[in-house]
């Protein structure tokens, strides 16, 4: 199954209008969200990315800061978006996540030959990956939280940070010569990781949302644990499919297994495949009754 991009932009029109709408939302010097946010509770200060930081919440969660999560904005956001995710699945991954629209997008957009393209084709071994880099994030929070290897452990989470990156290099399009500085070390291996090698070289263009963001890999555990219980979720009828392998391509998550059916770990419900099959073998479901148990079966 092989479309253009054109095609592929219509019958997805719905969640690249939402994607561009979480790049005004969510980033400076636009915010929107961010700005009623900060409006709403009287907070004076200017919102940037780093307002919904989707990393130092978690950090604060596992190295023992609780009282850093009281009255934070992050915080509640963090916590909001996983709790969504256990309802409707990891929905601000995929229709409003601007560090991941920008991989995606670049991904999809520059014409980049297929054999220098990079793919895991097996969803468990993505699956692995995923998680293991979420328990190494979760560990040197502890470690560095907890000094339990005294100061030597430090936490990595705006050093080696997409979202800074990004506000970085949009305050730099607007102008702004401290953010055009403002590089280093961990910045420069941030943006090759996040938009040229898990972006433009990458399928999908979601390799940093793969492999290197925990509050996606947290989301994703969540819609784990809700669609066992029969919340909103992707599924696969496997009468009608055509057994063309376009899903697998098409997914900018990785998550079809070789058998069509849904890796919930990776699924962020951003409804390619849905959109994009031929025969209608994919399709969003909600409710209990058969939870878990995709038509295939």
């Amino acid at each position: 199954m092989q479309l253009k991009f054109k095609e592929t932009l219509i019958k997805n029109k719905m969640r690249y209008i939402a994607l561009v709408a979480g790049f005004f939302l969510f980033v400076a010097p636009f915010a929107l969200f961010s700005r009623l946010v900060y409006y709403a509770i009287g907070n004076l200060a200017e919102p940037t990315l780093h307002t919904i930081c989707l990393r130092m919440p978690i950090d604060w969660i596992f190295s023992g800061r609780y009282y850093s999560l009281f009255g934070s904005v992050m915080a509640a956001f963090v916590i909001g978006v996983i709790l969504l995710s256990f309802f409707l699945g990891p929905v601000f991954c995929g229709w409003l996540c601007p560090v991941g629209a920008v991989s995606e997008g670049l991904s999809r957009v520059l014409p980049i030959p297929s054999k220098f393209r990079l793919k895991v084709k097996d969803p468990k071994v993505t699956r692995g990956l995923r998680f293991g880099f979420l328990t190494g994030f979760i560990a040197v929070a502890a470690f560095a939280g907890f000094s339990i290897f005294g100061d030597q452990i430090a936490s990595i989470c705006c050093r080696y940070c997409a979202s800074s990156t990004l506000q970085n290099l949009v305050d730099a399009a607007f102008g702004n010569a401290l953010a055009i500085e403002y590089w280093h070390t961990g910045g420069i291996m941030v943006l090759i990781g996040w938009l040229i090698i898990g972006g433009i070289f990458m399928v999908g263009g979601r390799g940093w949302c793969l492999f290197f963001c925990p509050l996606g890999a947290m989301s994703n555990l969540a819609h784990k644990a809700g669609s066992k219980l029969g919340m909103y979720r992707t599924e696969y009828d496997k009468t009608k499919c055509a057994d063309c392998k376009g899903c697998k391509d098409l997914c900018p998550m990785w998550a079809i297994n070789e058998d069509k059916s849904i890796e919930t770990t990776l699924c962020i419900n951003c409804k390619e495949c849905v959109n994009l099959c031929p025969k209608g073998a994919y399709y969003m479901k909600w409710g209990r009754k058969n939870a878990g148990d995709a038509k295939q079966n």
